[in-house]
């Protein structure tokens, strides 16, 4: 991942500084600790600035609907005390200029706020982008006093710079790095001759703006090397390049931004030949797109690695019980047993002695062989017998028990198993969140959540696909989907399955007056077998029928039905042809 730059903060200034100023703050939301939403209204409509101190991916963009979707942002029901403090100071304040102090990878936004007497007061929302240290803070610009900040700083945690409400604002420590533009192509050349290091890393270390990333970027440019423990002189004309190439870029004459299409890599100049990239129309877009995916991704993975962690606790967890009670169901030790001892006892009553502990009798049951039979001294032959007759009575019941118990338990791990692929087939994080629900539904996360109904419901987005024949067909990627696209399907829509291993369900929807071509059935065995455990097999088995011969029994788990009147197809699973399938 690409770190935010200073670089690409100037450039994403020069954009935003002519849309935000003069724009009037409607809306101040916190949806986490390292998030914070401004809505602006400007240019005739609301521009949502997103501002992340993460220290993982720091960084600020006016979002799009896809940059919103990416990150999922959720405001909470009850404000954080730091969103109540920017509210009460700078909701319905106006902007009156955004800047950047120096080559600090920070960007201020100053506004007018007024005091309890009515008297306008500057302020200055001061977002420092700077890894783990980056931090939200509000100040006086007049007083230069903290009023508040999203992460108080003590002197434990920092001896340089302390930050907490009532301290003076002090900006970080300034970086001994020099303006190329105040160098002539003499004096750079000059100072490349003496470098010891890898250009990249002296242009990184000695240069206002130049972040490792664009410094590489630059020397692939100029065709100079960057690996380390291969410094080499250079020539006057590569030297010109990189002295040329550097100042354009410094001064934002060289824009280009751009994406890898891998979404590893973001560029302001996406020159470099050596990476495949994705022009984008904006900085602001490509800083948008590429952190949200990063904030994306990273939630997506923690949320999905913990729904995994979760369910293969759970399936251990049955496991064992199903170990234990395949120990009474099917034990070696059978109730017949008992019942056999206990009727020898009875046949043989005259031969056993009151208060002896054992008794050799001849066994009807074995070819009359010996058999020794431990006894309660205690009890008679007959209170024997009777000890024997109860222990066959227990053990029937609990082996009868113990069978039923280990049908519902294998139905339980059938389940599990299906909600594991159902994360493995989760493509988005209200795929996740759904199946998160579904935890908390059956009672395997300890968490509830109160969301609408109308709500719930239109977030479900099962994955649609487009036949060859133009038919419409909808995979379900969770139990909740499957459920969805079965109560949302026709009589006579087809409906499909991997036999006997966990996937998804996925629906044909029917046309007027058409038939379903076999075409397009072997399109959706196609979707079926790939969204399913038999992925990676050959030959799956698909069964198909009628949606009007499917059905959940009463009281079953999600996702689980019957059905009749199925015919079996087999395909190899190709990744290819479905997604060519999908709906753009």
């Amino acid at each position: 991942m690409i770190n935010f730059d200073s670089l690409s903060l100037k450039a994403l200034i020069n954009e935003l500084k002519p849309i935000l100023t003069e724009g009037r703050v409607h809306k101040v939301q916190q949806p986490s600790r390292n998030e914070l939403l401004l809505t602006i209204r400007a240019c005739g409509k609301n521009q949502k600035l997103y501002i992340c101190d993460n220290p993982k991916y720091p960084h600020i963009a006016v979002l799009s609907k896809e940059g919103e979707e990416l990150r999922s942002i959720e405001i909470p029901q009850i404000p954080p005390m730091f969103c109540m403090l920017l509210r009460k100071h700078m909701e319905g304040s106006k902007i009156n200029d955004i800047k950047q102090p120096g080559f600090n990878r920070i960007l201020e936004i100053a506004f007018e706020s007024y005091s309890e007497l009515g008297d306008k007061v500057p302020m200055v929302l001061s977002c420092e982008f700077m890894g783990k240290y980056s931090n939200i803070i509000l100040y006086n610009y007049e007083t230069n006093v903290i009023i508040g900040c999203a992460h108080t700083v003590s002197s434990e945690k920092s001896r340089e710079r302390e930050v907490a409400g009532g301290l003076p604002y002090i900006y970080p420590p300034k970086q001994n790095k020099m303006d190329i533009n105040k160098l002539s192509e003499q004096e750079f050349l000059n100072l490349v001759r003496i470098i010891p290091v890898p250009v990249n890393v002296w242009l990184n270390e000695h240069f206002a703006y130049m972040s490792k990333a664009i410094a590489t970027e630059i020397c692939e440019i100029c065709d100079i090397e960057t690996r380390e423990n291969k410094v080499s002189a250079l020539s006057v004309e590569k030297v010109t390049c990189l002295y040329e190439i550097t100042k354009k870029t410094i001064n934002l004459e060289n824009l280009n931004p751009s994406l890898s299409k891998d979404m590893k890599l973001y560029s302001p100049i996406g020159l470099s030949k050596m990476h495949n990239w994705e022009k984008t129309d904006s900085v602001n877009s490509m800083l948008d797109r590429y952190f949200g995916y990063q904030v994306f991704k990273d939630k997506f993975t923690g949320l999905k690695n913990s729904l995994l962690n979760i369910a293969k606790k759970e399936f251990k967890k049955k496991k064992k019980i199903h170990e234990k009670h395949c120990q009474t169901a099917y034990s070696d030790q059978k109730p017949e047993n008992y019942k056999q001892i206990a009727d020898l006892i009875m046949a043989n009553l005259y031969k056993i002695q009151q208060g002896s502990g054992l008794a050799n009798l001849e066994n009807i049951y074995d070819n009359n062989r010996m058999m020794q039979i431990p006894l309660d001294p205690s009890l008679s032959a007959a209170g024997n017998a009777q000890k024997y007759y109860k222990l066959y009575n227990k053990g029937k019941v609990a082996a009868k028990h113990s069978e039923e118990l280990l049908k519902e338990i294998d139905n339980e791990i059938k389940y599990l198993e299906a909600l594991e692929e159902s994360i493995n087939q989760a493509e988005t994080l209200q795929d996740l969140a759904q199946i998160k629900q579904e935890f908390i539904d059956q009672g395997l996360i300890n968490q509830r959540e109160i969301k609408s109904k109308k709500k719930a419901l239109e977030s479900i987005q099962p994955a649609e696909f487009i036949s060859s024949d133009g038919f419409i067909i909808y995979a379900g990627k969770n139990n909740r989907q499957n459920e969805y696209i079965l109560k949302n399907s026709s009589p006579e829509d087809l409906w499909l399955h991997v036999q006997n291993i966990p996937g998804s369900h996925v629906i044909i929807k029917t046309q007027k007056d058409k038939e379903i071509p076999e075409t397009t059935l072997h399109e959706a065995v196609y979707i079926a077998g790939w969204h399913s455990q038999a992925k990676t097999s050959s030959n799956a088995p698909v069964v198909y029928t009628k949606r009007k011969f499917v059905k959940k029994p009463s009281g079953a788990k999600p996702g689980f039905v019957i059905y009749a009147h199925e015919k079996t197809l087999w395909v190899n699973p190709d990744e290819d042809k479905v997604k060519s399938l999908r709906k753009k």
